[in-house]
């Protein structure tokens, strides 16, 4: 296995007159699902079954969601830290400010540990430059089957 990447060109936002750049982007091979991923943590000489697995991580969410909206900052070791996050419109004053109609939403966000921080280096990480998904539907759009 891989990581997969592509290269893409993009401008300054900042300088719309600047020349683009080109820079690598991951391209996912892909999705694994929760009763896949709950196999693959079973398959790894867990002593629980792919379906206990699964409810564990399916309570974990749950129970998540539950401490998030109660106030809670959640710190899962190395995976990182949960917490919630607002977006809102400005009011012109605090006494203009209502939660119903200022703040647009809200949403966990995570801040990821020091075992996530950076891949690069790790044992086992090869990467390999593939077309984006884009360019692959494109070119497989252009073919036509000789049966």
């Amino acid at each position: 296995m891989a990581l997969n990447y592509s290269l893409v060109q993009r401008g300054n936002p900042s300088d719309p007159a600047a020349a683009k750049r080109v820079y690598a982007q991951t391209q996912y091979e892909s999705i694994v699902e929760l009763d896949e991923f709950a196999k693959h943590i079973a398959d790894h000489g867990s002593v629980y079954t792919r379906d206990i697995v699964q409810g564990v991580i399916t309570k974990m969410v749950d129970c998540m969601k539950e401490l998030l909206i109660d106030g809670k900052r959640i710190k899962l070791g190395e995976l990182g830290t949960f917490q919630l996050s607002l977006r809102s419109i400005g009011a012109r004053t605090a006494d203009d400010f209502s939660f119903a109609n200022n703040v647009k939403v809200v949403k966990p966000i995570w801040e990821r540990g020091k075992f996530f921080s950076n891949f690069k280096g790790e044992t086992g990480l090869e990467a390999k430059r593939v077309l984006t998904r884009k360019k692959t539907a494109e070119q497989l759009a252009g073919t036509t089957s000789a049966s």
